[in-house]
Parts: C-alpha cells; structure tokens; sequence
C-alpha cells in the first residue's frame, strides 16, 4: 500500500489555495487525489518530468488539470513530489497554480533546495503529515 505523506509548506500552499475568494482554486484537492487514487508505485515513478534523482529517490514535477476552471494539465496545477525508489512512498513537496491570483510560472533551484531541507529536517523529526487519498 502506497503512503502519502506531506511537508509543511505543501500543506501550507494546499491551504492558502483553498482560501481564495470565490472558490478559484477549489478543485485541488480533487485534482490531487483523482491523479493518484488509482495509480501503482510503477506508475507514480515513471510518468512525470523528473527534477533531481538519486539512489533512493526521485523528485518529480507534476502537471495537473484544474478542471474546476476548464484548464488544461499545460495550464492547471504543479505538484512538486519526492517519489522513494525502494519504498511505497510519495510525499509532497509543493504545489502552485500557472494562472489565477496565486499563479507563479515556475520553481526556483533554491525553492527546491529548501524543499528538500524542509523534508529532511521533517523526516528526522518525525514531522511529515500523512495525506490521505481516498
């Protein structure tokens, strides 16, 4: 069985994303969890635009739909997410909209670097917060 788990900024931007006025962004946690319901781990590994890797994991840029605003996945959603290659294990990093109030075009080599730091401190501590996907 697969585990989902999440670091505070993740969780962080998720929540941010839900408060916008009228809803805009509404539909991200549908999107999230209609991608990987379903998936296997060979799945949730392979399919994506691979940002870093190395003996034990992979972090992976994911494009997602907003259908909420009939976006495409070009136009929808980036789920940033570290993918473990020897467990069943996915934990998001970061997510942001390409358009709308909160848009932002792109992640920057040291947004990802403190990402990663965030994951490591996290999961030193035993702070990662499971993500249910139901």
């Amino acid at each position: 069985m697969i585990v989902f788990k999440a670091i505070t900024t993740f969780d962080n931007h998720l929540k941010a994303l839900l408060k916008v006025k009228r809803g805009v962004y509404g539909g991200v946690t549908a999107e999230l969890k209609n991608e990987f319901k379903e998936a296997t781990i060979e799945e949730i590994r392979a399919n994506r635009d691979l940002i870093l890797a190395d003996d034990k994991m992979s972090v992976i840029k994911l494009r997602l739909p907003d259908k909420k605003q009939r976006l495409s996945k070009k136009d929808g959603y980036r789920l940033i997410y570290l993918v473990s290659k020897t467990e069943e294990k996915v934990v998001f990093l970061d997510i942001y909209p390409k358009n709308g109030p909160m848009q932002q075009l792109t992640i920057s080599d040291n947004h990802l670097k403190q990402l990663l730091q965030e994951f490591i401190a996290e999961t030193n501590s035993n702070l990662l917060k499971d993500y249910p996907i139901e």
